[in-house]
């Protein structure tokens, strides 16, 4: 009660009702039951191998339970034998539990949520979207209140029919050139509306040089090891260590040269994770941060390999391929090979050296894709984007004042894609 009484004042006068809170002691024999369930389910998964998969009451949430360990414990690598993950698992069965009781019963017209991942926000979405449900996120700033389905529950944008969608547009090449000229403009060091989320360019000018023997290699660009690895689905790897570990071990059995690039926004738990991550693989050399992308294309890089990341379709842009392993916002190109599986995803890296799409192609579906993007859409949906952008930044900005923050919630509140939006909704 007392930590949630903070948010129920903060919220009071906006919000009539609490429907139901997380942490309670308002269900003391479910919570017992399911505190016993939970030790029994722990214990079991203590025991068994592969990757971490849990259904509580017909609601999927292994991939929460990851997630929130990753972001809470904090760790870069998800431990199951360490005693949080049966805290989380007691939790997912008390949330699963009070969430189907509450849309069940009450059902209301819509839910609206920040995020879907996470124990705190996915478990709402999903036994939401299970009860028939309209669930709305605003996770993403390229979408602004994305509809979620159980086909897709995940806030970040849905991007699967970007390249067939480009391919039916009338007059390709006014909308190419000006997808030319912002990314154009990032890879300069510029920042473009699409990365003016991040705290500095991954291109801005540095004195710092390519490392010597670039020429043929590969290049891995590290995530944020404390970021949750599923906000897209099918992810081949449990987390970014997995996925980093098996990267380098395949690479080097197959005798191909390859290179670490640490992620140019993350926070400052990453460097620990470095340190540990180059006395598990001394051989491997870590690129500094201030070496750009741009720097490592003319340097002769062969390919890249990420997760999900956005330096794939900018390395298209540069004329160089890339693979990744999730359902991540490129998949429907051919600039970045997408595995499904491990063992796909092996034999991608195997090939990595192998010539893919001609330079040119590499770079007109990276022209498609951002284009798609960041720039497709009609004007007021634009403007919405521009404006829910405008107000996220006032929000996480340190020097932003509290009429700052108010005026941009105001211009978002008043614009027609904001009133239009409010007019669709159940």
């Amino acid at each position: 009660w007392i930590l949630s009484s903070q948010w129920v004042r903060v919220y009071r006068g906006l919000v009539d009702h609490v429907a139901y809170l997380n942490v309670s002691w308002s269900h003391p024999i479910g919570d017992t039951l399911d505190w016993f369930r939970s030790l029994v389910i722990w214990r079991r998964k203590c025991r068994e191998k592969g990757d971490f998969l849990l259904d509580v009451r017909g609601v999927p949430v292994g991939d929460l339970v990851v997630d929130t360990f990753l972001r809470f414990r904090p760790s870069p690598r998800f431990r199951v034998t360490d005693a949080l993950v049966w805290r989380l698992i007691w939790q997912a069965h008390r949330d699963v539990r009070r969430g189907q009781a509450y849309f069940t019963s009450r059902r209301p017209a819509f839910y609206l949520t920040s995020y879907s991942t996470y124990l705190e926000h996915g478990v709402a979405a999903r036994v939401a979207l299970q009860a028939g449900i309209a669930v709305f996120s605003f996770g993403n700033l390229v979408l602004f209140g994305k509809q979620l389905s159980l086909a897709d529950w995940y806030h970040t944008p849905d991007c699967s029919q970007y390249r067939t969608k480009f391919e039916a547009l009338d007059d390709p090449a006014p909308r190419l050139a000006r997808a030319a000229e912002l990314l154009g403009l990032r890879l300069s060091g510029g920042v473009d509306p699409a990365t003016s989320y991040m705290r500095q360019s991954a291109y801005a000018s540095t004195s710092d040089p390519a490392p010597a023997g670039m020429a043929g290699a590969v290049v891995v660009f590290l995530h944020d090891f404390f970021d949750s690895p599923h906000v897209y689905g099918d992810l081949v790897f449990e987390d970014f260590w997995q996925w980093i570990c098996f990267t380098i071990e395949t690479l080097q059995a197959a005798g191909i040269r390859h290179y670490l690039k640490p992620h140019p926004n993350q926070i400052a738990q990453n460097g620990e994770v470095l340190q540990d991550l180059q006395r598990a693989y001394p051989h491997v050399p870590l690129i500094s941060q201030g070496v750009t992308n741009a720097q490592l294309a003319q340097a002769g890089m062969a390919c890249g390999v990420t997760v999900y990341g956005t330096v794939a379709h900018e390395l298209a842009f540069l004329g160089i391929p890339s693979i990744g392993c999730a359902r991540h916002p490129h998949h429907a190109f051919d600039f970045c090979r997408t595995a499904k599986n491990r063992e796909q995803y092996a034999r991608y890296l195997t090939q990595a050296l192998a010539p893919v799409v001609d330079r040119e192609s590499l770079r007109t579906q990276a022209l498609q894709f951002y284009y798609m993007h960041n720039l497709h859409g009609g004007p007021d949906e634009l403007a919405l984007r521009a404006d829910f952008l405008a107000f996220w930044k006032a929000c996480v900005g340190l020097d932003s004042t509290d009429g700052e923050v108010l005026q941009a919630l105001e211009a978002m509140r008043l614009s027609a894609g904001f009133q239009a939006f409010v007019a669709k909704l159940p």
